[in-house]
């Protein structure tokens, strides 16, 4: 299964200047130096009471300790806050905004302001998955010049919950995949697997037609992916004492996340892919296939689940 052409964030770590804090720790470093400095000072005037209340949480030390503490805290999240900003992977609005602005890139209006709505821009991810893609748009005819060209033309919409989505996965298929040569494949699917409209695929197609973009001796096409619909049937036996409907909707979603990360252009579903995911869930004893999907790779294919089923059964 080849990956998707966005990058995964969950697989890129934090910068190490940012740093995690936890309230006890810092309060508990507080309490521990003011007893060193107390202590100093009772070393210098013997008649300095020992201090013997820390267990109390209304004696003045503690008050302070809490006080300080949150003021330590705000501080070291503003000094997060401004690393996150610094960093593409973490910066966010208008720090993202800001940092792409370096590659001349700026984010996109999805959908204009009217008098009674602002306008819906483009989100966080696209325009981060944009800007890491910019990196090799200056060579025409390249594989990472075409991608973004096709991201950055894609009409992006709105999904059913009104968040912003671009371009859901595109492939450049040349000479190695097909065999032809001086012909450029630009396979291209919509959010989720759906088929790219009529006007989706002819936008990306000038875009990545454009004479500063594709070399002058060499054919590129546009084509939507071939959608292979598949239905998921699992029969799954449980012990008895769980919530079976519980159960059953743990592993629907879990074979929907599932299938939605196969989504891709070239994306395969081996053999008995979605009876490993049932046995995901720690309540399952047994699972059984009702109707097993085996999905070979395809550079010019997208695999799509068209429905999914979950049967519960309970041993007794």
């Amino acid at each position: 299964m080849r990956a998707p052409t966005a990058i995964d964030l969950s697989l890129v770590p934090l910068p190490a200047a940012i740093q995690p804090y936890a309230y006890d720790e810092m309060r508990a470093a507080f309490t521990a130096r003011f007893v060193d400095a107390w202590n100093e000072e009772r070393q210098r005037d013997p008649s300095l009471p020992a201090y013997t209340i820390g267990n109390l949480e209304a004696n003045p030390v503690a008050v302070g300790a809490r006080a300080f503490t949150f003021l330590r805290m705000l501080d070291r999240q503003r000094v997060n806050d401004v690393l996150r900003a610094l960093f593409p992977t973490t910066a966010t609005g208008d720090d993202l905004a800001a940092l792409v602005a370096r590659q001349g890139i700026q984010r996109q209006v999805l959908v204009p302001a009217t008098a009674d709505a602002p306008a819906v821009m483009e989100s966080d991810p696209s325009l981060l998955n944009r800007y890491l893609l910019s990196f090799d748009r200056g060579s025409a005819g390249s594989e990472d010049r075409y991608l973004y060209e096709a991201h950055s033309a894609w009409p992006s919409g709105l999904d059913a919950d009104g968040r912003p989505i671009g371009l859901w996965d595109a492939r450049v298929n040349g000479f190695d995949v097909h065999g032809r040569r001086g012909d450029t494949d630009i396979v291209i699917i919509g959010p989720e697997g759906r088929a790219p409209t009529a006007d989706e695929r002819r936008t990306v197609s000038l875009a990545c037609r454009a004479s500063h973009v594709k070399p002058e001796a060499v054919a590129v096409a546009v084509l939507p992916a071939r959608r292979v619909e598949y239905a998921v049937a699992l029969t799954v036996e449980i012990p008895p004492g769980p919530d079976a409907s519980l159960v059953r909707d743990d592993i629907l979603a879990a074979v929907r996340k599932a299938a939605l990360a196969r989504t891709t252009i070239g994306g395969e579903i081996p053999d008995g892919f979605f009876r490993g995911v049932a046995y995901g869930n720690g309540n399952v004893i047994s699972a059984v296939d009702e109707a097993p999907v085996r999905i070979l790779p395809d550079l010019y294919a997208v695999p799509v689940m068209a429905s999914a089923m979950v049967t519960t059964r309970v041993r007794t």
